[in-house]
């Protein structure tokens, strides 16, 4: 029983089984663009498309600065995709969550496999995506301020909290999808609400202080504006701050993995 409630056992798994969980990466990976003539370049031009959209809709359309600075539209556009970024790693994860074990039936049949890593495949592959979008990040962070900012190389001590928090996640989305075949759509709305309670257009600071508490609840908060920080702005990150949330971040992997390890007898039943 109490092997069965270590709290290292998550990380353990994933370790055991890294060569298989890279492997898996990597398949999905070429599968998603087998066959596509621009292949790779879809996963650049997409989320810039929709940064010029979002760019020319709020800082043309509706005026929107960022807080009470004078920023350019270049600079309010790296700014905003800085949040873009990190939203896009944690939908893409859940939202493919829904399907990655009901995708794979044959993994479910085969008694030896550890399934528990499919959720960590699907999470695996949402960051692959997220790198490019913090490498243009970067270039724009070089542009705006004319400098490298030092402070960047804080960024995967940044991600560490994000990856556990959203494999959490993405543990309990898979099992629920497998029983309940409207969690795809109640997690697509899910995140469409999160989307606009998530600092992306705007800083916290910019909400009514009575409110800014209901966007520190959202995980994704602490984690773009510490983005920002440290590659935007050149502010070290509040490594007490960076811990508390890690420790969190860690508890939901946590409380995912062993919800979905209680709940996967049951998927061979359902499938």
């Amino acid at each position: 029983m109490l092997k069965k409630l270590n709290p290292i056992n998550p990380f353990l798994s994933i370790i055991k089984n890294w060569y298989l969980i890279k492997q898996l990466s990597k398949r999905l990976f070429e599968m998603k663009y087998r066959g596509s003539f621009l292949g790779l370049l879809w996963s650049i031009i997409s989320p810039i498309l929709m940064l010029i959209i979002y760019t020319f809709v709020f800082s043309e359309v509706f005026k929107i600065r960022w807080g009470t600075e004078e920023t350019n539209k270049f600079a309010f556009a790296i700014i905003m995709y800085c949040g873009m970024g990190v939203f896009s790693i944690f939908s893409e994860s859940l939202n493919g969550s829904t399907s990655i074990i009901g995708s794979h039936v044959n993994y479910v049949k085969k008694i030896v496999f550890p399934l528990e890593i499919m959720p960590v495949v699907q999470v695996n592959l949402a960051f692959l995506f997220g790198i490019i979008s913090l490498i243009i990040i970067l270039f724009g962070s070089i542009i705006i301020n004319g400098t490298f900012q030092w402070t960047s190389l804080y960024l995967p001590l940044i991600l560490i909290p994000l990856y556990f928090s959203t494999c959490g996640f993405a543990y309990i989305i898979s099992s629920l999808s497998v029983y309940f075949k409207d969690m795809a759509h109640f997690t697509t709305l899910i995140l469409q609400v999160l989307f606009f309670m998530t600092p992306i257009f705007y800083p916290i600071s910019a909400v009514p202080e009575k409110f800014q508490f209901l966007l520190l609840l959202n995980p994704l908060s602490i984690i773009i504006e510490e983005v920002r920080n440290i590659m935007i702005y050149g502010n070290a990150p509040d490594l007490i701050l960076l811990l508390k949330h890690t420790v969190i971040s860690y508890i939901i992997f946590y409380l995912g993995y062993l919800w979905f390890m209680k709940t996967k007898k049951g998927f061979a039943d359902v499938l």
